[in-house]
């Protein structure tokens, strides 16, 4: 992987360049990260993204040397103490480590929040995010849907 990528937080400026990377996906990327052949993100979706840092809700990006993103992943607070989190990379730099470090960088962040736990649901066929999830400590069990699984690591408090 590329030592000069740099993983920082979203802001609202980053809107155009949030909706670009999700155009440039490939329609099986799209699909496994939001779950609906989607082309771009709804102006709401793009903004609760791009809102910036807040206490229920961490959007990172990976940005290449030119300023584009090419990885994504963020978490939102579901009841206080857990977290969703979701992450999708670029087609060309996926399987090359980008993921493990949004989602390492995920789990700082909400160890330093004091969460619990983060979870999210992934594809049953995605075998390679079931894969990283497993590999990351992430326990894995069917969900009543059988076209999802869902993946949960339990947080140890970041002061302990």
């Amino acid at each position: 992987m590329d030592g000069r990528l740099r993983i920082r937080e979203l802001r609202a400026a980053d809107a155009p360049q949030v909706q670009d990377f999700v155009r440039r996906l490939s329609p099986e990327a799209r699909f496994k990260r939001f779950f609906a052949p989607i082309s771009e993100l709804t102006e709401r979706q793009l903004e609760r993204v791009t809102a910036g840092d807040s206490p229920d809700h961490v959007s990172l990006a990976a940005f290449d040397a030119t300023g584009r993103v090419v990885g994504l992943a963020e978490y939102a607070v579901e009841d206080g103490a857990d977290a969703e989190f979701g992450v999708v990379v670029e087609d060309r730099l996926q399987r090359s480590g980008l993921g493990t470090r949004l989602i390492g960088r995920l789990l700082e962040r909400a160890r330093e929040r004091g969460l619990a736990a983060l979870n999210g649901l992934v594809l049953s066929d995605n075998w390679p995010m079931l894969s990283l999830a497993a590999k990351l400590g992430f326990e894995l069990w069917q969900d009543p849907d059988p076209a999802l699984m869902r993946v949960e690591k339990a947080l140890e408090p970041a002061f302990a």
